[in-house]
């Protein structure tokens, strides 16, 4: 029989944090709950987890340290962000650094246990893998066709940063490269950009510099 895998929930709101217990619970992980950001960090350095969700702002510790720490001294966890209003420019630092994702609060269950099953794939990548790079980069095609047609999704997607991307398909590096600006990575995924995607990229890279 398969263990189920071990998740660590880290954050200072109660009700949060329980939710996830609750949500996670029933879809079959083992869940375990802190709402100490130093406690997060003494279980996640002494327990096996195979995830680790965290907040990244608690009053006792910054969700980001957290993040750095487990990336050093226990490379082989997965991390899963959960941030608010405001800080979402960290979240996309914390990407960069090599967590799994990130979830915008407030969040649905659906919202989350969908990236809870994606940040949870064996990391091995199955056969059939180049098709799968093949839609992604026709879905950040789509997302980048419809900011360039629909100012009104567009102007929510360069508001959010990101959170309306969290019910697509898309990889970790894919929703960071779309909410940060990447002009870079999009073109080297998905091939040459039209004037107006390029534009909105542009406006989105700005956005995350000031």
């Amino acid at each position: 029989m398969v263990s189920p895998r071990r998740i660590l929930v880290v954050d200072d709101e109660p009700v949060v944090s329980e939710s996830c217990r609750r949500v996670l619970g029933r879809r079959g992980y083992e869940v375990a709950t802190v709402t100490r950001g130093r406690d997060g960090l003494d279980r996640a350095m002494g327990q096996h987890f195979d995830l680790v969700i965290t907040d990244l702002r608690m009053p006792d510790l910054d969700g980001m340290d957290l993040v750095r720490a487990i990336r050093r001294e226990r490379p082989n966890t997965s991390v899963m962000i959960i941030t608010g209003y405001g800080t979402v420019g960290s979240a996309v630092e914390a990407l960069r650094l090599g967590v799994e994702d990130y979830i915008e609060k407030p969040f649905t269950p659906a919202e989350l246990t969908s990236a809870v099953d994606h940040a949870l794939v064996a990391p091995d990548e199955p056969t059939g893998a180049e098709p799968a790079r093949v839609v992604e980069a026709d879905l950040v095609k789509e997302v980048l066709r419809q900011v360039s047609a629909e100012p009104d999704f567009g102007r929510r997607l360069l508001e959010s940063g990101g959170r309306v991307l969290s019910g697509l398909a898309l990889s970790r590096e894919a929703k960071a490269a779309i909410a940060s600006g990447d002009i870079v990575w999009v073109e080297k995924r998905c091939g040459e950009l039209t004037a107006e995607e390029r534009d909105w990229l542009e406006r989105r890279l700005q956005a995350e510099i000031w």
